[in-house]
């Protein structure tokens, strides 16, 4: 057989259970099939030991799933406190690995949904990619240009897929929500409001494609300590998770 022939669908198995990936993925595949971990091992780590901290039936969001390998590690670890796992993917074909991921592995308490999450409801043109070509493809963009080069250049076809806001989806309860959608976290952020003004989760942003001294100000304004964590930002609600003690992280707003 042709290696061009080849599925580019695989299963890999993780600290996570069994994993379905792109074989051509240069990031987190790599990183799975070398470590049986995440690139961002450290990360969920971090976000599982909060989560420990608080009250039983955590619920996590994860915006901007990849191959939700955060959702996985969560879905489990909070199981047995009956917590619950809303995972949001807005690329159709790696949307269709993570459903199989959590098929594969018989998870009831992870809810997966094909979205992109946006400041406002509507629909978002997102790139059509060759997934038989070797990229990073939790690196794409949905902006009108890629700045990152991923491994392969972007086609001119599109592919729509509904937008929501996270307020749209009026949540009754987020206790985490991580965010993760290269380049369009502040966009994420104006559509949430009323969750972060009401239900005051915990949020774990990355920045580096965003404006980052912005997202420290949405916070600082909501009264929220946020700490810097390399390429993410570790926000912490006042008077919810005062008890939680970071180490080794520096206080952007203390």
């Amino acid at each position: 057989m042709n290696t061009s022939d080849l599925p580019y669908t695989m299963i890999v198995p993780s600290i996570y259970g069994q994993v379905l990936v792109n074989r051509y993925d240069t990031n987190q595949t790599n990183a799975l099939i070398k470590t049986g971990g995440s690139l961002d091992a450290g990360e969920i780590g971090l976000l599982q030991s909060i989560a420990n901290l608080l009250p039983p039936g955590v619920v996590f969001v994860d915006v901007g799933a990849n191959f939700g390998l955060y959702s996985l590690a969560m879905a489990q670890s909070l199981k047995p406190s009956g917590g619950k796992v809303i995972t949001i993917e807005a690329q159709r074909i790696i949307f269709n690995m993570v459903c199989g991921s959590v098929a594969l592995n018989s998870i009831e308490n992870m809810f997966v949904h094909h979205l992109a999450i946006a400041d406002q409801a509507g629909f978002i043109a997102i790139p059509k990619l060759d997934y038989t070509k070797v990229s990073s493809y939790g690196s794409v963009e949905f902006a009108d240009e890629q700045a990152e080069f991923m491994g392969q250049e972007r086609g001119v076809s599109t592919e729509s897929v509904r937008a929501v806001s996270l307020d749209d989806m009026a949540w009754p309860r987020v206790d985490i929500i991580k965010i993760d959608i290269e380049g369009m976290e502040e966009l994420a952020l104006a559509g949430g409001t009323q969750l972060f003004g009401t239900q005051r989760p915990i949020a774990f942003i990355e920045w580096i494609k965003s404006d980052k001294q912005a997202i420290v100000d949405y916070f600082a304004v909501r009264d929220y300590s946020v700490y810097d964590s390399g390429m993410n930002l570790l926000c912490m609600p006042k008077n919810k998770g005062q008890d939680i003690v970071i180490a080794g992280m520096t206080a952007l707003v203390a």
